[in-house]
């Protein structure tokens, strides 16, 4: 149980940041940070794909797996908050410790299915890019994942 929950902090801890998903509202880019650990390479292609000197057939290639995955995505990210809102309320209406775990094992489920979805499009946009455009898309997200300077 203890490593469960250091796992799901964890995951909470690296899940936040300030990047910005394309077509998505205030409300879905604040849950899509929260139950989401991977990196976001997709926004960064939306975002800032001429920059990756995309050819046509890449940029197709990436746009149908967005469109084809993306809601799925969304649909999982809701389960889990859902599921968390849901362990909330059992725990203040006093759920026994096993309602409770049973829930929390429905979270890290979910939250595994979203990891290797993440895991699955990393796979697939490096099999897409060659290798001068990945080291670009690797610069790209991790300088969107820099703090704004004041």
């Amino acid at each position: 149980m203890k490593n469960k929950l250091l796992i799901l902090l964890s995951a909470l801890c690296l899940s936040f940041s300030s990047i910005t998903f394309a077509g998505m509202t205030p409300e879905q880019m604040q849950m899509m940070q929260h139950v989401n650990p991977m990196p976001n390479l997709m926004h960064v292609v939306i975002q800032q794909g001429e920059q990756l000197e995309l050819t046509e057939e890449q940029s197709k290639a990436l746009k149908e797996w967005h469109s084809k995955n993306q809601p799925q995505m969304m649909q999982m990210a809701k389960q889990v908050v859902e599921l968390e809102k849901k362990l909330a309320e059992e725990a203040l209406a006093g759920a026994s410790g096993a309602v409770l775990q049973q829930i929390t094992n429905q979270i890290f489920s979910v939250r595994e299915k979203i990891i290797t979805a993440k895991l699955a499009c990393r796979n697939n946009m490096h099999g897409i890019l060659d290798q001068k455009q990945w080291d670009k898309l690797v610069e790209l997200y991790k300088a969107s994942q820099k703090p704004a300077a004041n």
